[in-house]
């Protein structure tokens, strides 16, 4: 290993050292050395550990002969001055070893534990979507690539050994049809299960296809948690790319209430221009909460947006009613509209008088120009305000069939100057080329796809991979889905051509929300460099461990 001094000698310690050293010079015989303070490690993989923490190699001639000590790791792991980082789960023996100038060794080995966090969400299985080998099998590729799911096996032995599994949440009773939209490498018979029992006998064609079955769940209660699973091991060799998916199921003549459950966690956004306040999902999400603390001239300027996260249909009916009371007799307005910021309104209702809570109710009937997703912006107005928001209730009378479609989400680039910037997908991750770099980061930047935090955001870390053609600087965010604040987590690094595995800690600000990672890439510094390849992989969200980290 590289010279490193050790950081602490005890002054005891030291006091041995001296008198072995003047008893050595009076003619006694060479001793050995003493490796001292070396002990078992639990550790984190993939984060640096010191295995010099506390260690010394103490000689009676030489004294201190920590610098020279030789440390070796088996299974194989990287030493650089006495840090480590340990790459696999599973025990690794490390030994010390020191030798003094007579040629004297001793040697201590000990055992580092090396353990994972508990994963919370990989990006391997956006969409719902995950494939897993058993048997003799083998997954070559797994995840999201280029924005289709890609399943890549071999070695299977029985249909089961190579399988694409999805869990749906399903109304008893109903008999469901599941469309898949695919590409495959080969054709061939494949089977459905249905919570491990066969459900349909498919085929696939090589190239281009779809196809189609049908499923009844039974169980019991109004709803089903099912596993459907694809099983693709009778095709050997076979890459099959998943393109989109959907699943209906007869409706009928029926009011549905598209609200049963709701929540306001995760859903609600502020908007304060030029004012102050703030806005929140209050009471376990029972409420959205405005909370206006400096008066406007203008009425839009402070309010909170809420994503209902529900897709208005054209030619449908649906009806929205809530209760409503603020903590001032100021005028104040809650509007449905289409879209966040480019709204089209379906209805303004303009509210006074709220100190007692009011129950408002409408209906209205999206056309194809402005049918899609459905938004409520409570403003208020141009006074100082605390305006509350519960007992949301959305129905839509509906016939026909009710239809759900997969969207397969992955990473998105954006390059706001036109620089020519490219990316690649791929299991989880991206690869990006920059020709040249903007000046601003957020002109150049990659975005994940959204996830839910669930509990508060300083339950997790963020890790991930990530090694570049040119040492660039990037800024690592994870803010609100649809917007900047608050961000749980933000880090600015440097990417260098050796790969690193980056950790990073979050704050309690991404509690019960939607968020999203981006990566950004513009920068002055940067502009130095051009025709620059970024890789990230790896990216997880994971509970952090309560006694390592």
């Amino acid at each position: 290993m590289k010279n490193r001094a050790i950081k602490f000698i005890a002054a005891s310690a030291a006091a041995v050292v001296l008198s072995a050293t003047v008893a050595g010079c009076s003619g006694e015989s060479n001793s050995l050395p003493k490796v001292d303070g070396a002990h078992d490690i639990d550790c984190i993989i993939n984060t640096s550990v010191d295995l010099l923490d506390g260690v010394v190699a103490l000689d009676r001639e030489d004294g201190d002969i920590t610098p020279a000590m030789q440390i070796t790791v088996f299974p194989q792991a990287k030493v650089e001055n006495g840090y480590a980082v340990f790459p696999e789960v599973g025990e690794y023996s490390v030994t010390y070893t020191a030798e003094d100038s007579s040629g004297g060794v001793s040697e201590k080995t000990v055992i580092v534990n090396a353990i994972a966090r508990t994963s919370y969400f990989d990006f391997r299985t956006v969409s719902g979507f995950r494939g897993y080998a058993s048997g003799g099998a083998q997954l070559t590729k797994n995840g999201m690539y280029d924005g289709v799911y890609l399943v890549e096996g071999s070695g299977a032995q029985v249909a089961e050994d190579i399988a694409l599994t999805r869990t749906y949440s399903l109304d008893n009773g109903y008999n469901y049809t599941f469309t898949y939209n695919y590409s495959s490498s080969i054709g061939g018979r494949a089977y459905v299960l249905a919570d491990g029992l066969r459900a349909a006998e498919v085929y696939i064609e090589e190239g281009e296809g779809s196809f189609s079955f049908t499923y009844l769940p039974r169980g019991n209660g109004s709803v089903s948690e099912t596993e459907i699973s694809l099983l693709l091991g009778n095709l050997g060799e076979v890459t099959f790319n998943l393109k989109s998916a959907s699943y209906q199921r007869p409706r009928g003549e029926t009011m549905e209430d598209l609200t049963a459950d709701f929540s306001f966690n995760g859903r609600v956004i502020s908007r304060f221009d030029g004012t102050s306040g703030n806005s929140f999902a209050g009471e376990g999400g029972a409420t959205a909460v405005l909370e206006m603390r400096q008066a406007s001239g203008e009425i839009w300027r402070g309010g909170m947006f809420i994503n209902t996260g529900i897709v208005t249909e054209a030619g449908q009916t649906y009806g929205v009613s809530f209760d409503v009371s603020a903590i001032n007799d100021f005028p104040f307005e809650v509007v449905i509209q289409r879209d966040q910021f480019d709204e089209k309104k379906y209805v303004t209702e303009y509210l006074s008088g709220a100190t007692q809570s009011k129950h408002v109710s409408d209906t209205f009937t999206p056309t194809a120009e402005n049918a899609g997703a459905l938004w409520i912006y409570v403003q208020s107005g141009n006074a100082v305000n605390d305006i509350t928001l519960r007992n949301l209730s959305i129905t839509v009378a509906r016939s026909g069939d009710k239809t759900e479609n997969i969207v397969m989400k992955d990473f998105v680039l954006s390059d706001s100057d036109g620089r020519g910037s490219t990316m690649t997908t791929a299991d989880g991750g991206f690869t990006v080329n920059i020709p040249t770099f903007a000046d601003t980061d957020w002109k150049q930047q990659v975005a994940s796809p959204e996830f839910y935090v669930s509990g508060s955001g300083e339950n997790f870390i963020i890790t991930f991979r990530a090694k570049a053609t040119k040492p660039v600087v990037c800024v690592f965010a994870a803010p609100l889905y649809g917007g900047w604040d608050p961000t749980f987590a933000w880090q600015r690094i440097t990417i260098t051509e050796q790969e690193q595995v980056f950790s990073v800690w979050c704050s309690e600000a991404g509690g019960n929300r939607y968020n999203n990672f981006v990566w950004q890439f513009g920068s002055t510094v940067n502009q130095r460099y051009s025709d620059v390849t970024i890789e990230i992989t790896d990216i997880e969200i994971s509970y952090k461990n309560n006694t390592l980290d």
